[in-house]
This record gives C-alpha cells, structure tokens and sequence, in this order.
C-alpha cells in the first residue's frame, strides 16, 4: 500500500513537455512534497504563500505534509492564481490553487503542516493564511508541537556553498530566515553563529509576520522596506560557512535557541522560489 501511494505521488511525471504560459487551470498528477507538485502540462509549481517541511533532508511531518497535499489534489483539476512574479528562477510556476473550492495552502496551515510564507512582490492576502496559521498553533497542530518551531524565526534554507570562489562571492552565501510568529519581529537582539560558535549580531529591522529575510555572509546595505524581499548582511570580510559541514543557530535575545539548521554536501538542495 505505501509503494503504490509513493508511486502514485512522487514518480506520475507526465512526458508532456511544460507550456509556455501559465495556465488557469490544470490536473494536478504528481506531488513531490507538500508545497510542490506537476501539473497535466509538464509544469512544476511552487504553491505561494506557504512553506512545508522536506523531504530531502527528511523534516518532521514532511510526509504528512505531502500526503495531506495528495489527498486533496492529486489527479484533479485544480484552479490557479498568480501574483507579480508568475515563475521562480529554476523554472517552477508560483501560484495559488484551489481545488473543489479548497485552497490547498490554507488547508495545509490549518492542519499545522506548514507555515506562512511570503516574498515580496506579492499580493496574497495574507490576513486569511495567519489566521488558519494561528488556529494550528494554539492547537499545537502538526509542526506547532514540534521543537524547531517554537521560537519566532524559522530557518527555511541554508545556502553554505556561494557559487563560485566563496571568497569573492561571500553574499553569495546565505540563508532564508521565516518569521514564523504571528506579528512583526525587530531583529535586535538576535544573533547567528557558526559551528565554531562564532556570533554575528542582527542589525535592527521589522519582519512582518510570515514575511522572510536573506541573511548574507558579507557586506551590504540592508533592504528594510517590506515591499520587497528583506536583507541583512552580517558584514563579514571572509566567508562564514564551511562547504563540507556547518551549522546556523539562531539565539533569541535571551540567549535561547530559537532555530538551527546543519549543512552538509548531501543535503544540497535548490532554494525556496529563488
């Protein structure tokens, strides 16, 4: 029964070859997480407006995540919607969807499998996704009873390795920092340290609930206004993360873990939308 749900989700990749326009409606045949599927014209898509856990490497209720997905989605026709930026930069289509008047992002909060997710330019509405967020957490639904998602700021990615020479690409490492809380965090206060444990302090700026921030190795004015993606630059002359292992942790104000994230070669993956 499981080889035959894992075949049905994550190995239905149609031969069709992806359209160049961004449809308004598809079947949906392949899921391949919760937050990431293929659609009947060959096109993959990155759901907006909500982030789940992995599967490579392995997160918690990452499989529940992209089970609860397939449920509702797989192997129907799904309505889409898109915002300003209609595609990411490895070619996946960005876009809401609904599928027999079910919004699969809200679902997926609501059931505590993911958390809100937003990267400007984007006109989501936002309002309704927290709110389906702050039902799971006050239930301590799915990812909500889970310890790397008790602090205010989630790490969603971790890029160690800058393309390139590290040391004339230090921004070019970086990490993607969630803020998972249901109001606006001032970074002040925090700070980040490699496995060494060497710290770098945050600069003072407002994450909006749900919103992310880009926290770059090098030096950089730090992009503050909200309407577009968020930047901190932690103002190293070298590069900060070792290419074969490391490891972020973010400490709180109080000096209490808020999240980590480890980094090895086998856990390379792709970033979340760009």
């Amino acid at each position: 029964m499981i080889l035959i749900l894992m075949t049905a989700i994550g190995l239905a990749v149609p031969s069709a070859k992806p359209s160049a326009d961004a449809p308004e409606s598809a079947r949906v045949v392949a899921v391949y997480d919760g937050d990431t599927f293929t659609l009947s014209t060959g096109q993959k898509v990155r759901l907006r407006g909500v982030n789940t856990p992995e599967l490579r490497p392995k997160e918690a209720f990452g499989l529940e995540a992209r089970d609860a997905a397939a449920a509702v989605m797989l192997n129907k026709k799904a309505r889409l919607y898109y915002g300003a930026v209609k595609m990411d930069g490895y070619g996946r289509l960005i876009g809401s969807l609904q599928v027999d008047n079910v919004d699969i992002a809200e679902h997926l909060l609501e059931n505590g499998l993911g958390h809100v997710f937003l990267i400007p330019p984007d006109d989501i509405e936002s309002n309704r996704l927290l709110k389906a967020q702050a039902r799971a957490k006050q239930s301590r639904r799915g990812i909500w009873s889970h310890k790397r998602y008790q602090g205010n700021l989630h790490i969603t990615s971790f890029h160690a390795n800058s393309p390139g020479n590290d040391n004339k690409n230090i921004n070019g490492e970086y990490l993607r920092v969630c803020n998972i809380s249901l109001e606006t965090v001032n970074l002040k206060g925090y700070s980040i340290t490699d496995i060494s444990g060497r710290r770098y302090p945050f600069p003072d700026i407002d994450i909006p609930a749900g919103h992310t921030v880009k926290l770059h190795s090098g030096k950089g004015r730090h992009q503050k206004d909200p309407k577009k993606q968020l930047a901190v630059y932690l103002g190293s002359s070298r590069p900060i993360w070792n290419n074969d292992h490391d490891r972020a942790t973010i400490y709180s104000p109080d000096n209490k873990v808020e999240d980590f994230r480890k980094h090895a070669p086998k856990s390379r993956r792709k970033s979340r939308y760009r």
